[in-house]
C-alpha cells in the first residue's frame, strides 16, 4: 500500500525533528567535555547546532533537561548491556561489566555504540557536578528511577523499592564517586574510566574479607 502525500510529509516533519533533538543532545555533550558543563549554556548549544534558543525551547527547557536527555540515553545503554550479563555474577560486577562494556565500546566506536564524544560529555559532567552525578547513579532526588535501576530489580526479581536493591545503588555510587574521582586518571577517557572502575571494583571485592596491614592499595591507586 503505497503511503499518503498527507502521511510522508508527518513522517518527514517526525524524522527532521528527532534530527534536531540527536543534534541538540550531540552539541551539549560536545560542549561539556571541551569547556566544562557550568561553562555551557543553551544560547551556545543553540549556536553550534545552528538554530534559534526559540527552536531549543522547543525540544528542552533548559540546559539541564537536554544534559538528563543525555543521561537517560547512557542509562538505557548500560541497562541494555546488563539484561546480558550471567546470572551466576553478583549484581555488582554485573554493573561493571556492563558499564565498562559500554565505555569501551564507544572507545573503539562499535557499530551501534554511543558516540565517543557523547560519551565523552558524559564523563565529563559527572566527574564536573556532584549533583548531576548522584542522579545518574543512584535513585534520583524525585524518587523516580532510571533505565539501570528497573534493570537490576529486574534482575533480581524484586521490586524497585526493595531495599535490596536500594542498598546495590548506594553502594554502586560509592564505587562511582571513588573511581572517578580518582587523582591521576583522566576521566574524559572512556578506556581509562573503565580500567578505574575496575580497580575500585576489586578493592571493594577485597572488602568482603578482613583487611590485613600488609594488604596495601598501590600508589596512585583508589584508596590511597
Amino acid at each position: 500500500m503505497s503511503q499518503r502525500p498527507g502521511e510522508a510529509a508527518v513522517g518527514l516533519r517526525e524524522l527532521k525533528k528527532q534530527r534536531t533533538r540527536a543534534t541538540l543532545v550531540d552539541v551539549a555533550a560536545r560542549l561539556c567535555a571541551e569547556q566544562g558543563y557550568e561553562h555551557t549554556t543553551v544560547d551556545q548549544i543553540a549556536s553550534v547546532a545552528e538554530v534559534s534558543p526559540r527552536t531549543f525551547s522547543r525540544y528542552f527547557h533548559n540546559k539541564e533537561a537536554v544534559i538528563a536527555a543525555l543521561m537517560e540515553e547512557i542509562s538505557e545503554e548500560v541497562a541494555q548491556a546488563l539484561t546480558a550479563q550471567p546470572r551466576d555474577i553478583t549484581e555488582h560486577e554485573a554493573l561493571v561489566r556492563a558499564h565498562t562494556q559500554v565505555l569501551r565500546a564507544a572507545e573503539v566506536g562499535q557499530p551501534q555504540a554511543m558516540s565517543f564524544h557523547r560519551m565523552r560529555g558524559f564523563l565529563s559532567i559527572v566527574t564536573s557536578t556532584p549533583m548531576l552525578s548522584l542522579a545518574t547513579f543512584t535513585f534520583r532526588p524525585d524518587g523516580s528511577t532510571h533505565a539501570v535501576v528497573e534493570a537490576i530489580a529486574g534482575r533480581m526479581g524484586l521490586p524497585v523499592a526493595d531495599p535490596a536493591v536500594r542498598v546495590v545503588f548506594d553502594t554502586w555510587a560509592v564505587l562511582m564517586a571513588t573511581a572517578l574521582g580518582s587523582p591521576g586518571s583522566d576521566a574524559s577517557d572512556p578506556g581509562a574510566v573503565s580500567n578505574r572502575i575496575e580497580e575500585t571494583f576489586a578493592i571493594f571485592t577485597r572488602l568482603w574479607q578482613p583487611w590485613r596491614r600488609q594488604d596495601q592499595t598501590p600508589a596512585g591507586e583508589p584508596g590511597q
